[in-house]
């Protein structure tokens, strides 16, 4: 792992690009909401843990920088600045994120994530990267899509990177839903729009798609960018903190839970 973040490699600067005349299918998501379903927080939670299971290929994109998520340990930890006390709780969580994922190969389902990233990363976006380092491991494919200087030429068509400000938050739950997950001003999660179109659909994961071939892959970005910002983090709180490492934690006792088995999925 470097010793300091490398937020600006070559390899990783990403050239805007047109596609075609059009908008990308994400783009248009904002304007095709009245099509759609509103659902409330508790009733998208009960059709996603309804359909999650019965779904053979799992979508989600993650465009926002900052989410809010009361009650759960690891995010609690980080919030209130102990970021040692939040890696080992991310770490706790490992065995249930497993029971997940052998869940999910035994149904045959594949789980994929493409996450925007902006540089330098947001504190919440640096605790997400615990979770999702997790889930990589355990072997959901998870990209990443970043940028650090927006290029000064706007483009109006088809997909830009970075993600201009309509990039949408998704799940996409097979062929069954795609839910537009929709948030509160201070980042909790307020409900959902439900959309059943299979043209919306398949342009949604052909956009999604295409992304996951143009991202990092999320360990890598871990290890050269997040890991050594949350490495930094851990040592300037060890002196009122016990000792721990980014890439490989032990996990302490938590006083919070683990998430429930499927959970962590619906934010």
């Amino acid at each position: 792992m470097p010793d300091t973040p490398d937020l600006h490699p070559a390899h990783h600067r990403r050239r805007r690009r047109r596609q075609g005349s059009g908008k990308s299918t994400l783009a248009r998501i904002a304007e095709l909401r009245d099509a759609g379903t509103p659902l409330s927080r508790a009733d998208y939670l009960t059709r996603f843990r309804e359909e999650y299971p019965r779904s053979a290929l799992v979508d989600k994109l993650e465009a926002g920088q900052s989410f809010r998520e009361p009650g759960y340990g690891p995010w609690e930890a980080a919030h209130q600045g102990e970021w040692s006390r939040a890696l080992r709780l991310a770490e706790a969580e490992r065995p249930a994120l497993a029971r997940q994922y052998e869940g999910a190969r035994s149904r045959g389902s594949r789980l994929r994530r493409v996450r925007i990233v902006q540089l330098p990363p947001s504190d919440y976006v640096l605790w997400e990267m615990s979770i999702l380092r997790l889930r990589a491991e355990l072997g959901e494919e998870i990209r990443v899509i970043c940028d650090a200087e927006p290029d000064p030429e706007p483009v109006q068509d088809g997909m830009q990177h970075p993600p201009p400000a309509h990039m949408p938050e998704l799940v996409l739950l097979g062929t069954i839903a795609l839910y537009e997950l929709r948030y509160t001003h201070d980042g909790d999660l307020a409900g959902a729009v439900r959309h059943t179109d299979p043209e919306l659909i398949g342009g949604c994961r052909r956009d999604i798609e295409q992304l996951l071939a143009e991202g990092e892959e999320l360990l890598a970005f871990h290890n050269r960018v997040t890991g050594p910002l949350l490495a930094a983090r851990v040592t300037a709180g060890s002196a009122e903190a016990g000792p721990a490492t980014v890439g490989s934690l032990e996990a302490g006792p938590a006083t919070e839970g683990p998430t429930e088995e499927g959970s962590a999925d619906e934010r």
